[in-house]
């Protein structure tokens, strides 16, 4: 793609006022979905992005906080609505909707939801948001589906809404095939909520600044945005930066599932190219194209350019090609429920490849991916269901300067679930919940800590779960002479630990014990600061041993 012309004259000051001002009305839209969303994925996790679009489709800003898969697939999600529905067939009050996982960001919990915004009956944007819905149907996001029919219903692109009024019978649909209907559809109402929000900040932004339209402003905001992406790329070395990563997931047959990733930057343009990647498989761990285009993305805006506000120009230097049928770019009805165990790792394959020359931009492999993610489904005390997500993460790998953040998540940039969240809504108790020592891989920077949690069941009923995680046999590998965090694991009572991920089942007083890995540590580990080693030993994070062998303390 290439910048929009012609570019409008607007001046700096007035410029970055404007850009600002519609990145403010994104966040406006983030803080309504919270607030009025039904579900703890949204309201506490923050599972969601959300952005806003000029008249064309074309996104010219985010929410200051979006997890990196809905946005980076978002940005061309709205093409997509436009194809089915064009914007001349358009009128006030319709709202859009898909959670098709090759329109959107690649599962079917993830529904897409876009308004249109009107002035004066003149088509002048659109407001759009994703979110993670709690529940989707199908078979409570089972590790083990082999299509993607097993994962939930899928909804085409469709009307919401009609001119205002609510489709009945999609609301219908919706609701007979989830398990917390009152949950999913007050989460789909939250946001056509936060849309209406975005599309009506968007009409008084023009109205104050008497603009007769967005299309120049986003114009400008696109192009000055790619030239910022690209003056950063140009600053690096012209040349072919690859990786070959080991997943540690295998298929049905046992083969090992692979990741190959050459990125070639060539003057102010980056292509990445995942051929020899592995074959989709008959596992829900498959990407689609746009959350494998995604995530590409961001690793290497993480890396070069981490700081100008993201949008549909930040994008354009970049292509991406990623072979029909393999992993990233899996054809339905492939299965896809936990994309994340493939996709979060094209960040490891970015900041890898991109280290031997450029050390200072990245950090280190991280504990933090793939998703560990335990999800509950039964009966509270008195009968009425339940369902619940707990979101909890391991170590951050180190960077070149300091050491990784300890049970953070990464790269998806959720919150991790509040413990007493987790006991108000479901008859689980959390037991333990502390540091593990010694798990944040050694380096001149250590990697961060993972974390132990053990969940009871406190209540009078079984418990269902799905249970997902990752890195059980290796810990996260470290950097440039770094060493690798400690492996997690995870076991119900005192069963022998998992190998892989694995539906459960708890009866009363059963206990999960989730142990989460650690990051891995960046530079030689005799070369880490003397004063460090001692403050880690005085705060319990590192063992005598660990420090005398690892550290040389």
């Amino acid at each position: 793609m290439t910048s929009r012309k012609p570019i409008p004259n607007i001046d700096p000051i007035t410029f970055q006022v404007l850009w600002s001002r519609l990145i403010a009305v994104a966040d406006e839209m983030a803080v309504a979905l919270e607030k009025t969303a039904f579900s703890h994925v949204v309201r506490d996790n923050h599972d969601y992005a959300c952005a806003v679009y000029d008249a064309d489709g074309e996104m010219m800003a985010e929410a200051t906080h979006c997890t990196p898969g809905q946005i980076g697939a978002m940005t061309r999600v709205m093409h997509q609505f436009l194809e089915v529905h064009p914007a001349d067939s358009l009128s006030p009050g319709d709202v859009l909707i898909t959670n098709d996982p090759w329109f959107g960001s690649g599962h079917t919990p993830d529904v897409f939801v876009a308004s249109p915004a009107f002035l004066d009956g003149q088509l002048i944007g659109f407001a759009a948001s994703s979110a993670h819905h709690v529940d989707i149907g199908g078979r409570l996001a089972s590790p083990d589906t082999r299509e993607v029919y097993e994962e939930g219903l899928i909804i085409p692109i469709s009307k919401l809404f009609v001119a205002g009024e609510p489709n009945r019978d999609l609301f219908n649909i919706v609701e007979r095939n989830v398990r917390m209907p009152d949950k999913v559809i007050g989460d789909l109402r939250a946001q056509v909520a936060c849309n209406h929000v975005g599309g009506r900040r968007l009409g008084e932004t023009m109205r104050e600044r008497g603009l007769q339209s967005l299309t120049g402003l986003s114009s400008q905001i696109m192009a000055h945005s790619e030239t910022s992406m690209r003056s950063a790329i140009a600053e690096v070395p012209d040349g072919v930066y690859a990786h070959d990563l080991d997943l540690g997931i295998t298929d049905r047959s046992g083969n090992p599932l692979r990741i190959r990733l050459e990125l070639e930057i060539s003057g102010d343009r980056i292509h990445a190219d995942f051929t020899g990647s592995s074959p989709q498989v008959d596992l829900p761990v498959n990407a689609v194209y746009n959350i494998t285009y995604a995530y590409v993305v961001f690793g290497v805006k993480c890396a070069l350019h981490p700081h100008i506000p993201n949008n549909v120009g930040c994008y354009r230097p970049f292509t991406v090609t990623a072979p029909e049928g393999t992993i990233l770019n899996a054809v339905y009805p492939a299965p896809c429920m936990w994309r994340t165990d493939i996709v979060y790792h094209i960040a490891e394959a970015v900041f890898v490849a991109l280290s031997r020359k450029l050390p200072d931009k990245v950090i280190a492999p991280c504990g933090t991916y793939p998703l560990w993610l335990s999800i509950f489904a039964g009966k509270m005390d008195d009968g009425a269901p339940f369902v619940q997500h707990f979101n909890a993460a391991g170590g951050q790998g180190a960077g070149h300067d300091r050491d990784g953040a300890t049970t953070t998540v990464y790269p998806a940039n959720l919150s991790n679930t509040p413990v007493e969240l987790l006991e108000i809504e479901s008859p689980l108790v959390c037991d333990q919940k502390f540091l593990v020592a010694d798990s944040g891989g050694p380096g001149r920077f250590r990697g961060g800590l993972g974390q132990e949690v053990v969940l009871r069941n406190g209540g009078v009923h079984p418990i269902a779960g799905t249970i997902i995680g990752g890195r059980y046999d290796a810990g996260a590998p470290g950097l440039l002479g770094g060493r690798a965090g400690a492996n997690g694991h995870v076991r119900v009572n005192d069963d022998a630990p998992f190998t892989g991920h694995r539906e459960i089942s708890l009866a009363p007083g059963d206990r999960l014990t989730l142990r989460y890995p650690g990051g891995g540590g960046f530079g030689d580990p005799t070369a880490r600061d003397r004063a460090a080693v001692e403050n880690d030993l005085k705060e319990g994070l590192v063992s005598e041993t660990q420090a005398r062998e690892a550290y040389g303390a």
